[in-house]
């Protein structure tokens, strides 16, 4: 009885200095709640120990949500490279037929298909990540074996970026000679002053290929994917 009487006290004391009843309940293990609620029954808290006790709440809200943020953190971060992996595994080895549809979509999003009056109509393929412009060159090389000598390349960059370094990146991307890249330089009033130095650290690259009947070729094979799949859902 002389024990329970000491961890009575042991309690009150903690109480009086703003513990809650969990606090207390872990820290001299007792199992019931209802046993602090009995003992607290007639424990009038003066103001300083529930200005204790509102400030130690608070703290282990926090600490709480601070546990909860960063395990969901975790969740979330361990998802997405799950994710990622089920995302890789999907793809298997892609054939020749792959590669043309593949080529084919990203002239579709990212290629001219405008038509002029002119004769000498040209491919055109624009964009600044150099893993899909390395795909759309193995889609040039591999399907139309087009002939080096016919690709010409040009790069936009904006003042901040260096020629030599944009040359030499896309060089190394497009397998391209750094002598067959034209350079021009770009800066809209819309976005002079307010476009981040590094947003395209290498600047946009342009393809071209002049050749009239790829080009309707290609437009053709575009043309072949919406037939295809047009209203199949």
């Amino acid at each position: 009885m002389r024990s329970l009487t000491h961890l009575k006290n042991k309690a009150v004391v903690m109480r009086l200095n703003g513990y809650s009843y969990n606090s207390i309940r872990k820290e001299l293990g007792i199992k019931s709640k209802g046993t602090l609620s009995y003992w607290f029954s007639d424990l009038i808290l003066p103001r300083e120990s529930k200005r204790k006790l509102e400030k130690n709440i608070k703290f282990a809200q926090e600490r709480g949500l601070l546990e909860f943020n960063k395990n969901r953190t975790e969740k979330i971060k361990k998802e997405n490279l799950d994710a990622h992996k089920n995302g890789l595994e999907m793809i298997k080895d892609l054939s020749l037929n792959d590669l043309l549809l593949i080529g084919t979509c990203l002239y579709w999003g990212e290629g001219t298909k405008a038509e002029n009056k002119h004769s000498n109509l040209s491919l055109a393929f624009s964009n600044s990540d150099p893993e899909m412009v390395r795909v759309f060159m193995k889609f040039l090389r591999r399907i139309f074996l087009v002939n080096e000598n016919k690709i010409r390349a040009g790069i936009h960059i904006y003042p901040s970026i260096s020629e030599d370094d944009s040359r030499k990146f896309w060089a190394k991307i497009t397998g391209l000679p750094t002598e067959r890249f034209y350079i021009v330089r770009q800066i809209s009033r819309a976005s002079q002053g307010k476009r981040a130095f590094n947003q395209l650290p290498h600047g946009t690259v342009v393809i071209k290929v002049n050749n009239r009947l790829l080009f309707f070729k290609i437009k053709g094979m575009i043309k072949g994917i919406v037939h295809q799949l047009a209203g199949s859902y």
